[in-house]
């Protein structure tokens, strides 16, 4: 399985399977794992003039939301 994990400092990465969360977050304390959206999904919130928020808060498709986490846009480099 596939996990991903973002952080303010590296922003979304796959997290290598042998790869433990926890070290990874003392490294990182930003981290969180995270369920990267479909790009045809980034398409459909892109035509509603939002995006959601890796924490799914619903916000501008270039902004952050109030908690600090960007759009899974700016997120993923898209903008």
């Amino acid at each position: 399985m596939k996990r991903h994990v973002w952080s303010k400092e590296r922003g979304v990465r796959l997290l290598k399977a042998e790869a433990n969360f926890e070290a990874y977050r003392e490294k990182y304390p930003s981290a969180r794992l995270v369920k990267v959206p479909s790009v045809r999904k980034l398409e459909e919130w892109s035509n509603e003039c939002g995006c959601k928020a890796i924490d799914g808060c619903w916000v501008e498709p270039d902004g952050t939301c109030g908690h600090g986490f960007p759009s899974w846009l700016l997120a993923m480099g898209m903008i």
